[in-house]
């Protein structure tokens, strides 16, 4: 695109040889559409609106679509190499947090609290 970055700025914002982990609002394949000509490409793990998912809570359909903090998480640990061994624990935990949320969902028709009133701190 012509209003587009430029590639010495993309890849200045985005790196050349490092994982991408791209949390989008909408559609992954439309981020994949924008990028597959840039250099760092391959390394682009774009992670968004998947139509998976019902009659949810907000967290509840963000886990099935690997949007949550958890998944997201999940996918930085299994995308760069020193932390695949050091942070297997923390992916456990991370795991169970999803299920005990799930599990929270389906028996109250809502998100814990710790969840749902969450607040940006900075």
């Amino acid at each position: 695109h012509p209003h587009g970055l430029s590639d010495r700025d993309f890849d200045t914002l985005f790196t050349t040889d490092k994982p991408i982990i791209f949390n989008f609002h909408g559609y992954p394949w439309l981020v994949h559409r924008l990028a597959y000509r840039r250099r760092n490409h391959a390394n682009l793990h774009v992670r968004g609106y998947k139509e998976k998912g019902n009659i949810n809570t907000p967290l509840e359909l963000a886990i099935n679509n690997e949007v949550d903090r958890f998944s997201l998480a999940i996918d930085a640990i299994d995308r760069v190499p020193r932390l695949q061994v050091a942070g297997a624990h923390v992916k456990e935990k991370l795991r169970n947090l999803q299920i005990e949320c799930r599990n929270y969902a389906h028996e109250h028709g809502i998100d814990r609290p710790a969840e749902r009133d969450w607040k940006w701190t900075l």
